[in-house]
């Protein structure tokens, strides 16, 4: 049998540039995204909370899941098993478990932190009770996982050393089939889980959308899992382990680092703001008659020590509604000196009345009041002063 496959099998074949790039690229990104998470945190003066130290802690995971399968490729991951020396099985079994071991700590860290992040950002709603019903549900999950990957064999080193006598009694292929559903189960629950509670939030529609939208994003992740559990249903059951396992990393690379940017592109409100800020007007620019004036003041911050605030962040009125301004604000303004005063200080910004109206219908809630402004304007030729 071993004779006909080598025979219809070009040994020269190689996917490992197909699972170089998943790792690398994805775990790039991964990187990234927490670098920027970690950044806006720091932006908006809040400590660190517990959603940002499980995501870190996922991070490290997907690190080692990365490093084991840059180990894994020179002894054989990507390449026909008959390539290699008498050791490629083994190597190919300590690789398998490690990836095993080091995916579900990436999973369940990312899914605890996705569950903090909802407690925080709805902890006055009646979120609290479904948030710990998944929570339960993944500690489960992850228990099972992490002890079948233990006990596969036993004792545990007989999994790869196949020297020793030891027993063997779980299914390798039905296992990963059996952890994938309530996988996938859990992933679609935690996307529905924010939808009712962000319609509820007393924003626009569009604001609401674009909320709803970045949870959603997380639905790549559904889609990566799906195509793992395919990959492993389709997976052949010949001698070649090394080559029929290939989609099966992949996959599981890819959903292990999109779950890690999923979570972490809701935290990153600051990021979407500089990026926009371009669009915004020129607080510098000198008005004219018929113009309103608007004195804009610092925002006022609340500073936090890093780290102090691991299980409480309520103190930061950002932490408790992040979605309360998607908008520019406007803050309040000093009713103290004179006109020329502010514009000698470059604080001022002109708006022509005139253009209000279709800078409204052209870009729907781009300019939103949040408290006070002092409007000064000209009209008839009489000077006037109206608080609003």
């Amino acid at each position: 049998m071993e004779l006909i496959l080598l025979r219809s099998v070009d040994l020269s074949e190689s996917r490992q540039p197909n699972i170089y790039a998943s790792i690398t690229i994805c775990f790039f990104f991964a990187l990234v995204c927490v670098m920027l998470r970690f950044w806006c945190r720091r932006v908006k003066g809040s400590g660190l909370w517990l959603d940002d130290w499980l995501i870190l802690v996922a991070l490290g995971c997907s690190f080692g899941l990365m490093v084991n399968e840059l180990w894994w490729m020179p002894r054989g991951l990507g390449r026909h098993v008959w390539s290699f020396g008498p050791n490629v099985v083994e190597y190919f079994y300590i690789g398998l478990f490690i990836a095993e071991l080091t995916y579900t700590g990436t999973i369940i860290f990312v899914k605890f932190s996705v569950l903090a992040l909802y407690w925080r950002l709805f902890q006055n709603t009646s979120i609290k009770v479904p948030i710990g019903i998944i929570a339960s549900a993944v500690l489960m999950w992850g228990t099972a996982v992490f002890f079948l990957t233990l006990l596969q064999c036993i004792p545990t080193r007989g999994f790869w050393d196949k020297s020793i006598e030891a027993s063997c009694d779980v299914d390798s292929a039905k296992f990963l089939f059996a952890i994938s559903i309530p996988n996938i189960a859990i992933d679609i629950t935690l996307l529905a889980l924010p939808i009712p509670y962000v319609t509820k939030l007393n924003l626009s529609r569009s604001q609401k959308r674009i909320i709803i939208s970045l949870f959603l994003l997380g639905g790549f992740v559904c889609i990566a899992s799906i195509m793992r559990l395919v990959a492993v249903v389709t997976q052949p059951s010949n001698e070649d382990i090394t080559w029929n396992i290939i989609n099966q990393s992949i996959w599981a690379s890819v959903e292990a680092y999109f779950a890690i940017i999923s979570a972490c592109l809701p935290t990153m409100r600051p990021v979407w703001l500089v990026v926009r800020q371009k669009r915004f007007i020129d607080i510098t620019s000198k008005p004219s008659s018929g113009q309103a004036i608007i004195r804009s003041q610092p925002q006022k911050r609340i500073r936090h020590l890093w780290g102090t605030s691991i299980l409480k962040s309520g103190t930061d009125e950002e932490d408790t509604r992040p979605f309360s301004t998607m908008n520019v604000c406007i803050e309040e303004s000093s009713r103290q000196g004179s006109t020329r005063e502010l514009q000698q200080a470059g604080k001022l910004v002109g708006i022509p009345l005139s253009n209000l109206e279709a800078v409204r219908t052209q870009v729907p809630n781009s300019i939103k009041v949040e408290n006070i402004w002092e409007v000064q304007y000209s009209q008839g030729g009489r000077h006037r002063d109206d608080a609003r």
